[in-house]
């Protein structure tokens, strides 16, 4: 393909590695936090049903098992040392960084590549996943779906078709351990279609694939969630065609929001920092559609479409609450990939055409540093809020769960007490979560 590098050896991929491992945990391990949000939805499920049921009852809309499967062994693991969840979430975050630079190698430079990947595992949106336990799965999803989308990317290349197989099990496994990315999965068949060179036999091999794993997805869901699980949190889903503001949250999400994200971690931006966003989302896709050949413009709309895509199911179920729903930081750590592939298309184009003078080579220097000030700066914020909502839960936790029955408190105290906490949980579900968490309770009844 016109548009890819050569490979970096075995020992600058190490280095590659080593760095993106080291990234998130520098930044964003924290020991002193505790379970908290949809944490305590899967705590309540793990201690409420026999193992077997856990594993398939679904969460509101999401139906997860494998994502169940892997938490719980976790949560077994770790107990109430939830520093080891969240040192597990770092990795995480910096293994799929390390999956992000491998893909992004295909098509830019080693060092642009390693520079924008290194971006992304710092990114402070990863606030969101790292120190919340429970949101390993999207780590787990993205990580089988850009596993898939570096399988696509060697099939076009290859012969024979045995990694069809590797990419429908990664296929499989990444909405197996979130639904998010259930429509995004036709990024993998798109790839074929506008960057592949050979793509007619291979577009509908791999369009096959994706179908198959939408129908064992569909089956599963339906005989273990049930349809009435999809408007479980959404009672008007059902009910009508969605309005302009559905089109609106769409934008939002997929383009706007990762932008913003470049120069700001949390969702709150600053002013300035809505400015830079859309400049740079203009200027990126000018500079492309001016200097970029076929092969940079196709690759740039599969990129536009890989963050538009799981936005069509996401956006349905969620913009009849706020606008604010495109901007959760969860949805970044997927649509980041996108606007820095867009980023890096421009940042290529435009080096090769800039004056040979001390500035102009200084610029693109001048934006990196702006958009890790920005992430730094951010920092504080992430660690305050998630402080706050650990120490709420934690404190919660310990009092409901008193064995003896007088120390407990009140459900009506409770809520006084914790008005923040999500769900609300009953004393004796909570004694319940303790004891489990402690190996007191050992829930492996199928």
């Amino acid at each position: 393909m016109a548009t890819r590098s050569h490979y970096p050896g075995s020992r600058p991929q190490l280095k590659a590695l080593v760095l993106l491992l080291a990234i998130p945990v520098l930044l964003y391990w924290r020991a002193g936090f505790f379970y908290i949000l949809d944490d305590w939805t899967a705590l309540i499920q793990m201690v409420d049903y026999p193992f077997g049921q856990y594993l398939i009852t679904p969460d509101g809309e999401p139906w997860f098992p494998f994502f169940h499967l892997i938490f719980y062994g976790l949560v077994r693991l770790a107990g109430e040392r939830y520093y080891l969840l969240v040192l597990v979430n770092c990795l995480g975050t910096g293994m799929n960084a390390f999956l992000v630079f491998l893909f992004f190698r295909r098509h830019l430079s080693y060092g642009l590549a390693l520079t924008l990947s290194a971006l992304y595992a710092g990114a402070a949106v990863h606030h969101a996943i790292a120190w919340n336990s429970f949101y390993i799965g999207y780590l787990l999803s993205l990580g089988f779906f850009l596993g898939a989308l570096l399988l696509t990317d060697d099939y076009l290349r290859s012969q024979g078709h045995t990694r069809l197989w590797g990419i429908g099990l990664c296929a499989a496994l990444s909405v197996l351990s979130h639904n998010y990315p259930l429509v995004g999965l036709l990024a993998l068949p798109l790839y074929a279609l506008l960057v592949g060179e050979d793509s007619g036999r291979k577009f509908w091999a791999l369009t096959g694939t994706v179908a198959a794993v939408y129908l064992l997805f569909a089956l599963g869901y339906v005989s273990f969630a049930g349809v009435h699980a999809a408007a479980s949190h959404n009672l008007n889903v059902f009910a009508g065609l969605p309005g302009p503001g559905y089109l609106v949250h769409i934008f939002f999400g997929a383009f706007l929001a990762p932008f913003f994200y470049l120069f700001w971690g949390h969702y709150h931006f600053p002013v300035w920092a809505y400015v830079a966003g859309v400049a740079l989302f203009a200027g990126s896709l000018a500079v492309i559609w001016r200097w970029g050949r076929a092969p940079e413009q196709r690759l740039a709309i599969w990129a536009l479409l890989t963050n538009v895509l799981p936005f069509l199911l996401i956006s349905l179920t969620r913009y009849q609450r706020s606008v604010n729903q495109a901007f959760v930081a969860r949805y970044g750590i997927f649509t980041l990939i996108g606007v820095l592939l867009l980023v890096g298309l421009a940042w290529r184009l435009v080096a090769d055409r800039r004056p040979p003078k001390a500035w102009a080579r200084l610029l693109p220097l001048g934006l990196l540093a702006v958009m890790v000030a920005g992430q730094v700066f951010s920092l504080p914020r992430w660690t305050a809020q998630y402080a706050q909502m650990s120490q709420a839960a934690r404190t919660c936790y310990y009092v409901l769960s008193q064995e003896n029955e007088s120390a407990r408190l009140p459900l009506e105290d409770y809520r006084k007490f914790c008005p923040g906490a999500y769900p609300v949980i009953t004393p004796g579900q909570a004694l319940g979560i303790r004891r489990f968490l402690n190996g007191q309770g050992r829930n492996h009844d199928f």
